[in-house]
C-alpha cells in the first residue's frame, strides 16, 4: 500500500492476515496509522478508531517524555497497546499481562464522514485522562465510540506513566525540570494533539481535557500550570477530584480529621528513599539505582510497602502543593469549568475508621435517611470530605476568581458517560446516558456549561472547610 505524504484520513484497502477490509487511514509526520471502523447501537454515525497511537517516544525512566522522531512506516492501529507498570495490589491480571514501560500512546475515536482535505468538518475533541490514585488506571477501559457517535466529538484517551515512575518525589537526582513525568506526559499528549487532531478533522481550538478521581486530579494541575495565555484546551471538566484532594490524601489530613484514608504525612522520609532502601540502594543515589532495577522488582517493593507516590510541588510548573491559594489568585487557566461529584462516593471504599468525636454530632446513626448503619456513617463521611464537599468548595473558589462553573458511588457515572454495556438494560439508562452524555457535548462544542443552584448541594459541607484550610479567608 502507498499511502502520500500530504494525504489526510483515507478509506483503504489492507491486508492484514487473511482479512482485508476497507479501514480508515491517516498519514502524520511519524508514520501511517491504519485503523478500524466500529458503530454503536443508538447511533446511525460510523466511528474511527485509531488504538494504540504513539504521542511521543519510548520515555527514560524518571525523565520527561519526548516527541517522536519522523518516519514513514506503516502501524496496525486496531489493537489496544500496552498499559503502563499498575501499583495497585487488586489491579486486575489481565492489565498486569500486558504492562510495558513503553505505554505512552493513545486512543483515538472519530466519527466518519465523508469531506477529504480542507473540507472536512472540524470537530470538538475531548481528551480522557483516566483515575486511579495515580497508581493504576488503563485507556482500555473506556470505549468513546458512542460518545463520539452521539456528540459529533472526537474522543481521545491518553495513557501516562504511574505511582513511583511517574511521581517519584522531589529527591537527589531528579532534574528539577522533569518533576512529576506523569502530569508531563499529559502535556504531551496536549501538545500531540495540537500538532496532529486536523489530521482526524478535529479542532485544535476546541478541546476540552477530562477526567475522573485522579483524572480530575490531572485535569486541575493542567489548569494551575504555567501555560501562558492561551491554554491548548478551552474548557474543563472535573469529576471526582482534584489536586486539592489529592494534596489532603498525602498530607493525612483525612486521617486527623475523619479517621479514613492513608497517605505520606509530612516530615517522613520521602517514599522513594524508603523504596531504595528496601532494595538495597543507596539512598544517596537512590534514582541511578532505581532507574538500573527492572520494573518488576521496583512494582513488587512498592507493593509490598504499600508506599503512595504522589505529585510534589515544582512551582506550577506540572504542580503545587496549595492549589487553594494559586486559584484565588488568579493563577489558573480562564476557561470555563464542569465540576461535580456522585451521590455516595465513599460506597466503594473500606468501612473501617477510627472515631472522630469532632463529628460524632453530624454523623450519628439514624441522623438522616443516608445513616442507618455504622458502615453508612463512614461512606457518607468519606463521601463528604474528600469528594462531595471538595467539589463545593472548590467550586466555590473557582466561581469567586470569575471562572464559571457548575455543579452514586465513586466512578458510577462513567459507564453513563462512554455508553457502556450497562447502560443499554433499560430505557431509563439509555435516557439518563443521553443526558449525561449531551451536557458533556454541548460544553465541549458550544463553550456552554449548564450550573447548577447551589442550594441543591445537601451536604454538611461547612463542617470541613477549617480542615481543609485553616487560613481560609473568614
Amino acid at each position: 500500500m502507498r499511502v502520500s505524504r500530504g494525504s489526510w484520513i483515507l478509506l483503504t484497502s489492507v491486508h492484514f492476515g487473511s482479512a482485508t477490509a476497507q479501514l480508515p487511514t491517516v498519514t502524520l509526520r511519524d508514520a501511517v496509522y491504519i485503523g478500524t471502523t466500529t458503530q454503536v447501537a443508538s447511533a446511525i454515525a460510523i466511528v474511527n478508531q485509531f488504538l494504540g497511537v504513539p504521542f511521543a517516544a519510548t520515555p527514560e525512566r524518571f525523565r520527561s517524555a519526548q516527541p517522536r522522531p519522523p518516519g514513514y512506516t506503516e502501524v496496525n492501529a486496531t489493537m489496544q497497546p500496552p498499559v503502563y507498570i499498575q501499583q495497585y495490589a487488586q489491579t486486575t491480571a489481565a492489565a498486569n499481562s500486558n504492562e510495558s514501560e513503553d505505554c505512552l500512546f493513545l486512543n483515538l475515536f472519530a466519527p466518519r464522514d465523508g469531506g477529504c482535505g480542507a473540507n472536512k468538518k472540524k470537530r470538538a475533541v475531548i481528551l480522557w485522562f483516566y483515575g486511579g490514585a495515580l497508581s493504576t488506571g488503563l485507556i482500555s477501559s473506556v470505549d468513546g465510540s458512542s460518545l463520539a457517535a452521539n456528540e459529533d466529538v472526537i474522543v481521545v484517551a491518553s495513557n501516562y506513566r504511574l505511582g513511583v515512575f511517574g511521581f517519584p518525589g522531589n529527591v537527589s537526582g531528579l532534574l528539577p525540570d522533569e518533576l512529576n513525568p506523569g502530569f508531563r506526559d499529559q502535556k504531551m499528549a496536549l501538545r500531540w494533539i495540537q500538532e496532529n487532531i486536523a489530521r482526524f478533522s478535529g479542532d485544535p481550538d476546541k478541546v476540552t481535557i477530562f477526567g475522573q478521581s485522579a483524572g480530575a486530579v490531572s485535569v486541575d494541575s493542567q489548569l494551575l500550570s504555567k501555560l501562558g495565555d492561551h491554554p491548548p484546551f478551552r474548557t474543563a471538566i472535573l469529576e471526582s477530584g482534584g489536586l486539592h484532594t489529592f494534596n489532603r490524601i498525602t498530607l493525612g489530613i483525612g486521617v486527623a480529621v475523619t479517621g479514613l484514608g492513608t497517605g505520606n504525612i509530612a516530615g517522613n522520609e520521602a517514599p522513594l528513599l524508603t523504596l531504595a532502601r528496601y532494595l538495597n540502594c543507596s539512598t544517596e543515589e537512590a534514582v541511578a539505582y532505581l532507574t538500573a532495577k527492572p520494573a518488576a522488582q521496583v512494582k513488587a517493593a512498592v507493593l509490598s510497602f504499600n508506599l503512595l507516590f504522589a505529585p510534589v510541588d515544582n512551582g506550577g510548573k506540572t504542580s503545587m502543593a496549595d492549589s487553594d491559594s494559586a486559584r484565588r489568585a488568579g493563577r489558573t487557566a480562564r476557561v470555563p469549568v464542569l465540576i461535580g461529584s456522585t451521590f455516595m462516593e465513599g460506597n466503594i471504599f473500606p468501612t473501617e475508621a477510627e472515631e472522630s468525636k469532632s463529628l460524632e454530632h453530624a454523623y450519628t446513626v439514624g441522623s438522616s435517611w443516608q445513616i442507618q448503619s455504622p458502615e453508612d456513617t463512614v461512606r457518607l463521611l468519606h463521601s463528604d470530605f474528600q469528594f462531595a464537599c471538595t467539589t463545593t468548595y472548590d467550586s466555590n473558589i473557582i466561581a469567586g476568581i470569575g471562572i464559571r462553573n457548575g455543579l452514586a458511588s465513586h466512578g458510577s457515572e462513567l459507564s453513563f458517560i462512554f455508553g457502556g454495556p450497562g447502560v443499554q438494560s433499560t430505557a431509563a439508562n439509555q435516557a439518563l446516558s443521553t443526558k449525561i452524555q449531551n451536557l458533556g457535548g454541548e460544553g465541549t462544542r458550544d463553550d456552554a456549561i449548564t450550573i447548577i443552584d447551589r442550594s441543591v448541594v445537601d451536604s454538611l459541607c461547612s463542617i470541613f472547610w477549617d480542615a481543609y484550610n485553616p487560613n481560609r479567608p473568614k
